[in-house]
């Protein structure tokens, strides 16, 4: 077993996002969110991130709801959104009745944390449960291929992967998806 791959040692508590936890998701944010091509933080995309963390609508008029894990200590190590399907996933799933699902949204983890060290997984139970609780039938779910190394994860957490939504970055830019039943 390699250093990467043994569990992280760490308790991690997931909970609602709070105001105090905003502004300490900048260094994860910014160890996500940058330009591939020329290794740019994209401090825009960041801004409207902490934006939505705050209830401000995105682009399609949705308000997110935020789950946030924190280590032992408080420390916020990462978070997961939802909230009602874009209309490209509405399109892509061929959902008749879109408000019977919620899409997964603005998934980070720290990068201090260890991959497996299960603080993604209970982050997604958690927002699997936020769902049940919200009587949703199904979590769908794209993945940009900025993050094309966390695909494996979603392989892993759900019940089929589902193709992808063609140019849904750009030209030549695929968002590969996937549903889980709730």
């Amino acid at each position: 077993m390699t250093q990467k791959e043994k569990p992280s040692p760490i308790q991690v508590e997931v909970s609602p996002l709070v105001e105090a936890d905003i502004d300490q998701f900048d260094p994860i944010l910014e160890a996500h969110v940058w330009d591939r091509s020329t290794s740019q933080v994209i401090t825009d995309e960041i801004e409207a991130i902490k934006g939505y963390m705050r209830g401000e609508q995105d682009e399609y008029g949705r308000t997110r709801t935020y789950i946030v894990a924190r280590d032992q200590s408080g420390k916020v190590i990462g978070c997961m959104a939802y909230s009602v399907p874009d209309p490209d996933m509405v399109q892509h799933f061929q959902l008749d009745d879109p408000s019977d699902s919620i899409e997964l949204l603005n998934a980070f983890v720290s990068p201090e944390i260890f991959r497996g060290g299960g603080v993604g997984r209970k982050l997604f139970d958690a927002i699997c449960d936020a769902g049940r609780q919200e009587a949703k039938r199904q979590l769908l779910i794209h993945s940009g291929p900025r993050y094309q190394d966390s695909w494996g994860f979603y392989d892993k957490m759900t019940d089929e992967q589902t193709g992808f939504i063609e140019d849904k970055y750009g030209t030549g830019r695929h968002a590969k998806t996937w549903k889980k039943a709730l």
